[in-house]
């Protein structure tokens, strides 16, 4: 498959090299690239926001403290005492 410049006026094939048109003189010529780089760095900024979700969702996760039998009874002996 051979990617052309397509002028963005008339949609006629013109050379790379082309700066303008030779149909109708317009200087818009597309890029046959630019649907795939406009994929590309999608592609790349979604990946790039999931990671960094990801990762703060990871570091601010809460981590259930378990108490120990030692905090329990001191806490029982503070109640019991008032």
């Amino acid at each position: 498959m051979h990617y052309q410049y397509h002028c963005a006026c008339c949609n006629k094939v013109v050379a790379s090299t082309d700066k303008e048109c030779t149909n109708c003189g317009s200087h818009n010529i597309k890029s046959p690239y630019g649907f795939w780089i406009f994929c590309i760095m999608t592609c790349l900024i979604a990946a790039a926001v999931f990671k960094t979700v990801h990762v703060y969702l990871q570091d601010h996760q809460e981590i259930p403290v378990q108490q120990s039998l030692f905090d329990v009874l001191q806490q029982d002996n503070k109640t019991s005492g008032k």
